[in-house]
């Protein structure tokens, strides 16, 4: 593997880096005391939560947010008679309501009767229908936007966007002309050497005054080469369409586009891109186009995996048209997605960068892409295709922003393929140069490298290092970009710059920059000073020009004063360049019907839909470009890198907004760094040498540990600090002992959660068809309330239903909490969530914690202390109808036990509950991942007697048997797939016939979906055998599930209860999608993740339809979502 798989960045820090010290511990009556004051502050916030969606608020919010749509209006003015008056302005109103008209109440039906019975002769009657059959008119687009079939996907050279003007925007079609030249232009023009001199050439770098880094300015290079590409042999035509299509990545017509296809599965070839030019261009440009070239293969193989409608086979199993067909279809699919995350990048960084929306914590955006009706003038026309013309070819030159670094990278380029002096070359010069660029990069793009950078690969068409991609980007992201200003344009642009003035004057013959502007519908300049105050630029204009109205468009552009860079305006480019470039964005995106009518998930596919929509919690408020940055290398961006969240801004400028914002301290300024390496462990011995020894392995998962517990509890950090050495270590452990195993903990809570999930299913079973056959969402109906249910009851945690509406959350959302608490301590692969994980989970973490503490307080006696401020509280969010103040049983039970037990701090308590509560939550993970095994068609006969030991559940020993079962079912399928550990020092570990040479700080894999297929340990390993050694298990137990030290697992006895109850009758599979658990790989295939109807995937299961046989008992109450 050319780039091995690579930790999580995050998973190199240190627990230190987050740790505060431990002061001296209390025990645990003394930090009771202490902390009355906290969880009586903390109990009042808690009550405000949970009488946040009481009935009596969410009237008074309706209230307040409800509208009538404006129709009802219309029909209140046709009642009374006073319609005459203005009937047209009334339609107009109502059609043109935000709120959508609400059929059920007949609202049109009513209108259709009242115009009925108006007078044969009213004048208001032929003006209201003729109004009325408009908006009909109007609903339906004429023509249609766009077409079923062969229309589905983009053609290479951008033709047939507009379905019925096929060659509008295509590729090899001669530049638009946007403005007619109407003013008549001098016979005297200066000579654009001259004009170089005098108004262009860089007299002095100056950096951009907004701190944008290079790298945007790289982005760009990507927008523009993917709409221009002038012809160099005739320059009124341009080689490239007229979208925002990745051109440069995916080519211009079918010959470029097979170079860079790998033919299988919808593949490109590693790291390939067809545009030859963009290598002339700033190292970071191609970098970025090497991203959405990785990103491609990323969707491809993503949309094999997910296979939505089951379209898709196996490869090997296709014949050469199939092959081709799969091909080809995986291939379009994957480039429209790609093409959305490009334009989402437009839009969500690049564009937000440009306006500075940055600078401020709004994650609004300038999307153009919406619907917008009129019902009198139709809807704002969209997808009706997009053609750039020359002035906007001009327009986008954006030279003078190049940084020192990149101007020097392109001088000693061009010093290679001729040593002729810039500011001396002429066309002919550049136009070899090019040519000896091209010669070299060769005719095979897989062998096409850029800066100096080498491929992997024994034949040299590999991949390129992940280091090398991300420290180009780095250095883009470092490095000043400059400031947009007369005299500002490098010396190696001189010879482009005097080709683009010629090709303006006498190819495109473009209008004057005031015609450009009259176009925009700005003010025509009326003096050369008020184009640009600076008198000496000015005046030199002046001598050029005469006047301002023979100020050519070219020059006029690029020397024109810059805006001030402020709310607003971030790129701070001349005035015009400023506003024309959002028109022209708003063109290219609203005209290209791939962005708008065909947007969506039957082009998409609903899971890249929803892929594709903004995260506005991100930590980049909205911005897209980190997503495909962490997704990519998360070994090397940490979910809160400003690197990766804000790359368009230099750092230090980003840290000042950040401190403006008062919000710094939640990012990370530190430079990406070189990706931990895995060393990965596949046997059961090597998991067994790395499992077993604490001392010679930390744990990974500390800092987030630290995370969840709260920075401010220094003890508790303390004790998960050092929880893998010593007796800190038989400390924590005999607290988990002490709190959730008590000496007969397997059959109470067997007995327990079967009560639960046999009220469960019989609660939310429903029946359908003839015969008695009934069907039930086993994991989003069944296991993810009775587990939320469970861990509720043991904890306290009172959770919202019909008898106790002031809970904090219903059982969907506490499982939601504790599974985002798991996934942000232990699945953490993902950097793009990160960022928001982290926020929710430790805002979440510390509501739980302290209502454990709270009771704490109460079973401890205690909660006198808080006097009648406990009191008010009581009444105020527990009335004597709720459950919530009122300890249950349950849990009062367990708290009772925790007190008698064990001494340690309340904070430190609180923690470990909280720890082993989230490490319970896995139950819905694996008992729906057990059923899921043995639903399968190949295990038939053990499904059959998985069901005889739970129908027949006569003794103990049913119960053993069942527990096997569960057993083999997670060893072959497991919920989790392995666990991350950092070694101490250097070390030796024996796995298998390998030698693992580790050193210190690297970070180890134990791979337990492997081991568990070691045959050594497991014999017949993919087969079922109830009759295991159950200590062959502890590995898988201990990865995932919440464990003693007698290596027993009290998620196994609850899955085993769920399971068994689940299926006391006949069990099968419900048809189509609705059926399946959705699981796919995720992370490198480091840990699973489940596609949902709704929303991203997740890491853990939320859906998954049964149907079994049997009358429907009635039952009184279950627990509710």
């Amino acid at each position: 593997m050319v780039n091995p798989p690579t930790a999580p960045s995050h998973w190199g820090r240190q627990q230190e880096d987050v740790a505060h010290p431990s002061p001296p511990q209390k025990g645990l009556v003394g930090s009771l005391i202490d902390n009355v004051k906290t969880v009586a502050g903390t109990t009042l916030h808690i009550a405000q939560l949970a009488l946040s969606e009481t009935k009596p608020v969410q009237a008074a919010q309706s209230t307040l947010e409800q509208g009538e749509h404006a129709l009802h209006s219309l029909f209140e003015q046709i009642k009374d008679n006073t319609l005459a008056r203005d009937a047209l302005t009334i339609l107009r109103a109502g059609v043109q309501s935000v709120k959508p008209l609400d059929d059920r109440k007949l609202l049109l039906e009513q209108i259709i009767v009242l115009l009925s019975t108006l007078p044969p002769d009213s004048p208001v009657g032929p003006v209201l229908q003729n109004a009325f059959i408009r908006v009909l008119w109007m609903d339906i687009p004429k023509p249609p936007a766009t077409l079923i079939g062969p229309y589905q996907h983009r053609t290479a050279d951008g033709s047939g966007n507009n379905v019925f003007s096929l060659d509008v925007g295509k590729a090899n079609m001669p530049y638009a002309r946007t403005v007619p030249p109407i003013h008549p232009v001098p016979r005297n023009l200066p000579d654009v050497d001259l004009v170089w001199e005098t108004l262009l050439k860089q007299d002095k770098f100056t950096p951009h005054p907004s701190g944008i880094s290079p790298l945007l300015f790289s982005f760009a290079v990507l927008i523009t080469h993917s709409i221009f590409q002038t012809n160099h042999d005739e320059p009124a035509y341009n080689e490239t369409s007229s979208y925002l299509d990745l051109a440069p990545i995916y080519g211009n017509n079918e010959a470029e586009q097979k170079q860079v296809r790998l033919g299988e599965n919808g593949l490109l070839h590693a790291d390939t891109i067809a545009s030859r030019r963009l290598f002339l261009m700033t190292p970071a440009a191609v970098a970025l186009a090497i991203v959405f070239a990785r990103n491609h293969n990323w969707i491809a193989k993503k949309l094999f995996e997910v296979n939505e409608n089951d379209v898709y086979q196996p490869w090997d199993q296709l014949d050469e048209d199939g092959k081709a067909k799969q091909d080809e279809d995986i291939f379009q699919k994957a480039r429209m997605i790609n093409c959305g995350h490009f334009v989402a990048v437009i839009f969500q960084d690049y564009i937000r960068a440009i306006l500075a929306i940055n600078r401020t914590t709004s994650t609004w955006s300038l999307v153009p892409t919406g619907e917008i009706k009129d019902a009198f003038q139709g809807p704002l026309p969209r997808g009706t295709g997009n053609h750039v013309s020359a002035e906007f070819n001009i327009l986008y030159r954006w030279h003078m922003a190049m940084s020192k670094e990149d101007a020097a990278w392109l001088e000693r380029l061009m010093h290679k393929h001729s040593k002729v002096k810039p500011e001396n070359m002429t066309p002919d010069d550049f136009r070899a140069a090019y040519e000896s660029v091209a010669a070299e990069l060769g005719d095979n793009p897989r062998r096409w490298t850029f800066n100096n950078l080498k491929r992997t690969g024994p034949d040299g068409e590999g991949p390129f290092r992940d280091d090398d991609i991300v420290k180009t980007l780095t250095d883009g992201t470092i490095w000043k970009a400059g400031a947009f200003k007369a005299r500002g344009i490098p010396d190696i642009f001189a010879v482009i710059d005097k080709m683009g003035m010629v090709a303006a004057r006498n190819t495109w013959q473009v209008a004057s920059l005031n015609e450009f502007r009259r176009m925009l519908g700005l003010k025509e300049y009326t003096d050369f000073s008020e184009w640009n105050p600076d008198k000496d630029i000015a005046e030199t204009a002046r001598r050029l020009y005469k006047h301002v109205d023979n100020l050519e468009l070219y020059p006029g552009l690029m020397a024109e004063q810059p805006k001030p860079s402020r709310e607003g305006s971030g790129l701070a480019p001349g005035y015009t360049i400023s506003r024309a470039i959002l028109s022209d964005a708003a063109a290219l995106v609203r005209g290209d019907r791939f962005l708008t009518h065909d947007y969506n998930v039957a082009t998409l596919t609903s899971y890249h839909f929803q892929d594709l929509q903004p995260d506005l919690d991100n930590g980049a408020f909205g911005g897209h470009i980190c997503k495909l940055l962490f997704r990519l290398f998360p070994g090397h961006y940490t979910y809160d890198s400003v690197y990766a969240l804000f790359p368009f801004t230099n750092p230090d400028t980003t840290r000042g907004i950040l401190e403006k914002l008062n919000i710094e301290d939640r990012y990370s300024f530190t430079k990406p760094s070189h990706a931990p390496h895995w060393v990965k462990v596949t046997t059961y011995d090597g998991a067994r040498h790395v499992l077993n020894r604490p001392a010679s392995f930390d744990n990974v998962y500390g800092p987030a540990l630290a995370e969840v517990s709260g920075k401010e509890e220094e003890s508790l950090l303390t004790m998960f600090k050092n929880a893998t050495e010593g007796p800190s270590q038989q400390t924590f452990s005999e607290t988990l002992d002490a709190v959730f195993f008590p000496s007969n903990f397997a059959q109470l809570a067997l007995t327990r959660i079967g009560d639960m999930t046999k009220q469960q299913m019989e609660w939310c079973s429903w029946k359908y068809g003839k015969g008695e056959h009934l069907r039930v969402d086993v994991v989003g109906d069944v296991f993810v309330p009775v587990v939320s249910q469970y861990i509720a009851d043991i904890c306290g945690v009172p959770l919202k239903t019909k008898h106790n509406a002031l809970g904090l959350w219903t059982p969907t959302q506490f499982f939601e909490v504790l599974s985002e608490i798991y996934s942000f301590v232990y699945l953490n692969f993902d950097p793009s969530v990160g960022f928001k994980l982290r926020d929710r989970v430790i805002k979440n973490a510390r509501t739980i914690r302290l209502i454990i503490e709270g009771r704490l307080m109460q079973a401890s006696g205690f909660i006198g202390q808080l006097g009648e401020l406990v009191g008010d509280i009581k009444n105020l969010i527990m009335p004597s109808r709720g459950q919530g103040f009122v300890m249950s049983d349950t849990a009062r039970e367990f708290y009772h036990r925790v007190i008698r037990s064990t001494d340690r701090p309340a904070a430190e308590l609180a923690g470990v509950i909280l720890i082993g509560a989230v490490r319970l939550v896995t139950c819905v993970s694996q008992a729906a991942n057990v059923l899921d095994f043995y639903l399968k068609p190949e295990q038939e006969k053990n499904l059959k007697k998985v069901l005889q030991a739970a129908q027949r559940h006569t003794n103990i020993a049913d119960d053993a048997t069942l527990l096997h079962y569960v057993e083999e079912a997670l060893r072959l399928q497991p919920a989790v797939y392995g666990t991350a550990r950092r070694a101490k020092g250097d070390m030796h570990i024996k796995d298998g016939d390998k030698d693992h040479h580790v050193k210190k700080g690297q970070h180890v894999w134990v791979d337990i979906v492997s081991a568990n297929l070691d045959a050594e340990h497991f014999p017949k390993p993919n087969e079922v055998h109830e009759n295991r050694d159950i200590t062959g298990y502890t590995f898988n137990q201990k990865v995932s599930s919440l464990t003693n030290t007698r290596n027993e697992s009290l998620n196994s006895t609850l899955v085993t209860g769920l399971i068994r109850e689940a299926a006391q009758r006949d069990i099968k599979r419900a048809e189509g999608a609705a059926g399946q658990l959705g699981r796919i790989n995720a992370a490198d295939d480091f840990c699973p993740a489940y596609v949902r109807a709704e929303g991203p995937p997740t890491a853990f299961p939320s859906s998954m339809d049964v149907i079994f046989t049997g009358k429907k008992n009635v039952v009184y109450g279950g627990y509710e979502k």
